[in-house]
């Protein structure tokens, strides 16, 4: 009969060790952190509309503090407008996009004062590639 209390040990132990894995099992995955959900694709961004342009014949350039400023004559009227210093002769065409009007603007370094003038990223000469 003494093979009776080691084999009830024995089970005992086997099922000690089934229950202990159990725990560790149900404790590993209690503790591991929930996957972290996809984050929403972003609203698409409301468009901004092309800014307004003008175009029409350089009939006065200059340059000045890194600035080439023109005088366009349009089909409305004249403007100015100025944007970095870039190539540009009397008489081409170009395209002004009317992104920031400045009103009574005086440039020092051309001891002038503008009524009007047009700040823009780029002028683009008519009949060549757009900048990029």
């Amino acid at each position: 009969m003494r093979s009776a209390p080691l084999v009830l040990l024995g089970s005992l132990l086997a099922l000690a060790s089934l229950v202990g894995c159990k725990r560790d099992s149900a404790a590993k995955t209690a503790a591991a952190p929930a996957p972290m959900p996809m984050p929403a694709a972003p609203a698409a961004a409301p468009s901004m509309p092309a800014p307004a342009t003008a175009s029409g014949a350089v009939v006065e350039t200059m340059d000045a503090a890194n600035y080439t400023y023109v005088r366009v004559k349009t089909s409305s009227g004249e403007i100015w407008a100025a944007t970095g210093q870039f190539k540009v002769a009397v008489g081409e065409k170009v395209s002004v996009p009317l992104e920031m009007p400045m009103e009574n603007f005086h440039s020092n370094s051309l001891n002038r004062t503008f009524p009007t003038i047009y700040f823009a990223s780029h002028i683009e000469k008519q009949g060549s590639a757009s900048p990029k």
